[in-house]
């Protein structure tokens, strides 16, 4: 193969009060002589606390040896029976296979039948085998203290080596630097180099591909035209000279009322009792986190942990942590506050000072 094919289709383009998330599993391989026609793929699904569930989209890659009308396969999620027909919305013939693209509305399924694990299972009932290259949910969560606009691609943009693909993506941006880009790419070749730019700006370069890259880029400046440009590149003059294919392409602008939870203060107690830390943390953000820990690392080990309240904008509060003598190496410790808001994690870490910890 020695031209670039772009078969990327919009499915959808929208703005919503609330946020996009993209969660990936695979790949998997069923039939043929030595494999199981049966299988099963995991999603992690924790639907945030401050949000509800709005749409959620099931997308399929699957790659057949087989013309696509001779497939047969039977979907269940979360033991829920989907499908029994295998007709895809999107099929590439290449030289020796079919690439497929496949897309469920499961939105009515994960409303009635909440869990903290969404699972696909697969029956492969065709000849040949079939691999599924990836799985996604791509999900849309209602939130008031969110506002998204985004343009979610499904289909295949495939690039040979040295090669390179421009398309555009439209976007009502909500604020120029708060783009960000989530992507699938399936790499043929471990020499692979990708490039990614986003208005002649390069956002990602990755060599060294892995079968399934997940691609994940905060903090883009966008604009309502957006033209999109991937570049595949293989050096290496013996290695193998095969094309990465973009899967799926979301590129959103997203902002979001934030907490942020600072360490205000710490102090070493060691009077009568055990030796103990005194923490004061504050929240200096506009929001409150949906989930909130502390953690007491030791050489980049995590000793000790808590499950803190919730704090609102301005709200202060004050642990007590235990303060072992044993610990590795007192001149790496630090603690870190850890929250959620939403589908992100953030973080601050403090190292302790070694005036502190040599008193202990």
């Amino acid at each position: 193969m020695n031209k670039v094919i772009n078969s990327l289709q919009v499915v959808k383009i929208a703005t919503i009060n609330g946020e996009i998330t993209l969660l990936t599993s695979g790949p998997l391989r069923l039939g043929g002589l030595h494999r199981s026609r049966i299988g099963c793929l995991t999603f992690e699904y924790i639907k945030p606390l401050s949000a509800k569930l709005k749409e959620a989209t099931l997308e399929i890659a699957a790659t057949t040896t087989t013309d696509p009308s001779h497939v047969k396969w039977r979907l269940w999620i979360n033991n829920f029976p989907l499908t029994r027909e295998f007709k895809p919305q999107n099929t590439i013939e290449l030289k020796e296979e079919y690439f497929n693209k496949v897309l469920f509305d499961i939105t009515p399924i994960l409303h009635a039948r909440e869990s903290e694990e969404v699972k696909l299972a697969i029956k492969y009932d065709g000849p040949g085998e079939i691999e599924i290259n990836h799985a996604n949910l791509v999900l849309a969560f209602e939130a008031k203290e969110a506002v998204s606009s985004y343009a979610y691609f499904s289909g295949a943009l495939i690039i040979p080596p040295n090669e390179s693909s421009k398309f555009n993506v439209p976007l009502n941006v909500i604020d120029k630097y708060s783009g960000e880009l989530k992507a699938i790419a399936l790499a043929k070749s471990r020499h692979s180099m990708a490039s990614i730019y986003v208005n002649n700006k390069e956002v990602f370069s990755l060599s060294g591909l892995s079968d399934l890259e997940e691609i994940h880029v905060e903090n883009i400046q966008v604009k309502n035209n957006n033209e999109i440009e991937v570049k595949h590149e293989i050096h290496r003059e013996n290695a193998i000279k095969k094309p990465i294919y973009l899967s799926t392409f979301i590129l959103a602008s997203t902002k979001i009322i934030k907490p942020y939870i600072r360490i205000k203060d710490v102090k070493l107690i060691t009077d009568d009792k055990n030796p103990r830390l005194v923490i004061k943390i504050v929240n200096v953000g506009q929001s409150r986190p949906d989930k909130l820990w502390l953690l007491l690392i030791d050489a980049g080990i995590i000793i000790n942990r808590l499950k803190l309240p919730c704090l609102k904008p301005g709200e202060e509060h004050e642990i007590e942590m235990p303060f072992k003598k044993q610990l590795r190496s007192k001149h790496l410790l630090s603690l870190r506050t850890v929250w959620t808001k939403l589908s992100r994690t953030f973080f601050e870490e403090t190292r302790l000072t070694t005036s502190l910890t040599d008193n202990a």
